[in-house]
C-alpha cells in the first residue's frame, strides 16, 4: 500500500533520531508564522508517530510538507529534508509513492516564486548594508538578538546574506520573506527597483 503524508513524516521524524527530534520541536515552537503550535501541544508529541500527528492536525497534509521541510533545512537536516522531498513528490521528477486520497494535496503552496526566493543569489552578491536590514529585522522581531549578533559576527555581507536568507528568513516562510524585502525598501530601494525590473 502506498504511504500517506503522515507516514512519510513519521519514518522522516524516525530518521531524525532522539536529539534532532528535539531541536525539530524546538523550532517548531519558535515558528511566528500562522498557524503556530502550542509549547504544551509540542510537548505532548512524545515521539514520530506523535509528532507526525500533530503535523498533519496543525498545518493539513498541504500545509505539514513544505513547513516540515523548511524546518528540517533550519535544523541543517538537508539530508532528511531532500529525502523528504523526494518521497512526498516536492522535487521535479521525482517519484512520488504517496498514495492518491493524498495525493491531490501535494500541490505547492506558492505557485507564484516569491521575490526574495526568486533573487537570492542576487541578493546574497549584491546587498551591502546588511546591518541596517537586520536592525529592521530585529526591530520587527523577525529575528532573534541571538541571531542578529551571529549574522552581525561575520566577516562579509555576503557571508551575512547568505546566513539570513538559508536561517531565519527560510524558517519564518512568507512572512519573513515580507519583512526582508520591507526592509529592503527602506535600506536599499535602488537595488530592489533594479531586481523588480529584470
Amino acid at each position: 500500500m502506498a504511504k500517506t503524508i503522515k507516514d512519510h513524516l513519521q519514518d522522516t521524524f524516525d530518521d531524525l533520531g532522539e536529539e534532532n527530534q528535539k531541536k525539530f520541536k524546538s523550532k517548531l515552537c519558535d515558528r511566528k508564522t500562522e498557524p503556530r503550535v502550542r509549547r504544551a501541544a509540542i510537548e505532548k508529541a512524545n515521539d514520530s508517530i506523535d509528532l507526525a500527528d500533530l503535523m498533519v492536525n496543525t498545518f493539513t497534509s498541504t500545509g505539514a510538507v513544505p513547513v516540515t521541510i523548511e524546518i528540517l533545512q533550519a535544523i541543517c537536516c538537508n539530508q532528511q529534508a531532500t529525502e523528504f522531498k523526494e518521497n512526498t513528490g516536492q522535487c521535479p521528477g521525482a517519484p512520488s509513492n504517496v498514495s492518491p486520497q493524498s495525493d491531490h494535496m501535494l500541490v505547492s503552496i506558492s505557485f507564484i516564486e516569491h521575490f526574495i526566493d526568486r533573487n537570492r543569489t542576487k541578493l546574497i552578491r549584491r546587498v551591502h548594508n546588511v546591518d541596517a536590514i537586520l536592525d529592521e529585522l530585529l526591530d520587527k522581531k523577525v529575528i532573534t538578538e541571538e541571531v542578529y549578533s551571529n549574522i552581525r559576527a561575520e566577516k562579509t555581507p555576503q557571508i551575512k546574506m547568505r546566513e539570513l536568507l538559508m536561517g531565519p528568513i527560510k524558517s519564518a516562510g512568507t512572512k519573513g520573506k515580507d519583512a526582508l524585502y520591507n526592509a529592503l525598501k527602506d535600506t536599499d530601494v535602488c537595488l530592489l527597483e533594479d531586481l523588480e525590473h529584470q
